[in-house]
């Protein structure tokens, strides 16, 4: 009889031991090393200080639930080591989700100092750039949406071929573009457009990084990278250019030209200093062009290195 009051004792013993409240304690010790894998996937980024304070707080109201289970069987045991191992436990996954968001930021900041450039000054980011945070996936989208832009402005220019412009022979066996030099004009509207767009993606993408997880000391130099070319200058070089050919084009139209070995030769005076006047007007335009790329890249550059330098300290 002894024995069996023994075993019963023992019994119930275990169940103290392993019944709900440990069950409860384990079930909160796994939420709150799940919640420090996904939360920095589904909440803002905190200082590392207020993360583990919080992670601990939650490991102290987990372990209420510890309690209420573990006082109606008496279970102290298992209440008062929860209570031990519930707020460490919250406090190390708070610990674990910051280092999650520092890892995090870096691999978004990793894709500006990654950025590279064409002779001409034009960047490009890894297409895996577009999973590497906010502030990537939306440099990506604004260098895929700029190249777009170049491509059709080239297509509009393409239209009125006035490379010929620049050689009799060549505007010799393609003079249609001399029938309508007024529509030049309208290549204008396009680079008005496309000055636009290139100044609302730079507001996009300074807001992007404002926004993002970036690491503070290399938010400066992405803020360089994003904002690099003048957009104004770049639309009133264009403006130059285009009023320049359609001038050109204007005078070719009216025929008092001629071949003279390649180049083009004048019947009238005044007609050969205009068109020197216009030819000055393109070479300068183009040289200012090539000028404003090599700011825009050296730009690019300056911001490229600061971002490296900061992720190295």
């Amino acid at each position: 009889m002894s024995d069996e009051l023994e075993f019963e004792h023992e019994d119930r013993r275990r169940s103290a031991l392993f019944g709900w409240p440990l069950l409860v304690a384990l079930l909160s010790c796994l939420a709150l090393i799940l919640a420090a894998a996904f939360a920095p996937k589904l909440l803002p980024r905190l200082d590392l200080r207020t993360m583990v304070l919080a992670g601990a707080g939650t490991g102290l109201a987990l372990w209420l639930l510890v309690l209420l289970a573990g006082s109606r069987t008496r279970q102290w045991l298992v209440v008062g080591g929860a209570l031990l191992v519930l707020p460490l436990t919250g406090a190390l996954a708070g610990l674990g989700a910051g280092r999650i968001y520092v890892a995090r930021a870096s691999i978004d900041a990793q894709t500006f100092a990654e950025v590279d450039l064409a002779a001409d000054g034009k960047p490009s980011v890894p297409g895996a750039a577009e999973h590497r945070g906010v502030a990537s996936a939306a440099y990506l989208a604004a260098i895929r949406e700029a190249d777009a832009d170049e491509r059709a402005y080239a297509e509009a220019m393409g239209k009125f071929n006035l490379g010929v412009l620049s050689s009799p022979y060549l505007l010799q066996q393609a003079p249609q573009v001399l029938a309508d030099c007024a529509s030049i004009s309208s290549l204008e509207r396009v680079a008005q457009d496309h000055g636009s767009r290139a100044r609302a993606r730079a507001a996009r993408l300074v807001a992007a990084i404002d926004r993002s997880e970036l690491p503070a000391e290399t938010r400066p130099g992405a803020r360089k990278i994003v904002t690099a070319g003048d957009a104004d200058a770049m639309l009133a070089n264009r403006i130059e250019i285009i009023r320049a050919s359609r001038a050109q084009c204007e005078l070719l139209a009216r025929r008092t030209w001629h071949n003279a070995a390649g180049y083009f030769g004048f019947s009238s005076g005044g007609d050969r200093g205009r068109f020197g006047e216009t030819t000055r007007r393109l070479l300068e335009a183009a040289g200012d062009a090539e000028a404003l790329q090599r700011a825009a890249k050296d730009q690019r550059i300056a911001g490229r290195e600061a971002v490296r330098e900061a992720l190295m300290r």
